[in-house]
């Protein structure tokens, strides 16, 4: 049974949880099968010490064309004024597909 029938990126994940080691993951990832579509890795975006981060699903066309989380028409909406705390600053917010 291939990995990806498995539906699970265990076997997958680093044994240290830096963001470098769980970058390296995902691109090796074969849990799924999204990978087999994909182009790339869309890891995510922002500071690592972002007090928000704006999860979505699988990245679209436009995400694995670029590499970038939240480019698509779908990725419209996350750039519009959202209810956040006025201290809250767009820098401190990292959007992750």
């Amino acid at each position: 049974m291939p990995p990806e029938d498995a539906y699970t990126a265990t076997p997958f994940l680093p044994s240290r949880g830096s963001l470098t080691a769980l970058r390296e993951a995902a691109a090796a990832c074969r849990g799924c099968p999204l990978h087999r579509a994909a182009t790339q890795t869309v890891f995510g975006a922002g500071e690592a010490t972002a007090r928000v981060m704006l999860v979505g699903e699988q990245p679209g066309d436009q995400e694995d064309r670029q590499g970038t989380p939240f480019v698509g028409p779908q990725g419209t909406s996350s750039t519009a004024p959202s209810p956040t705390p006025a201290s809250t600053s767009p820098r401190r917010i990292s959007p992750t597909p």
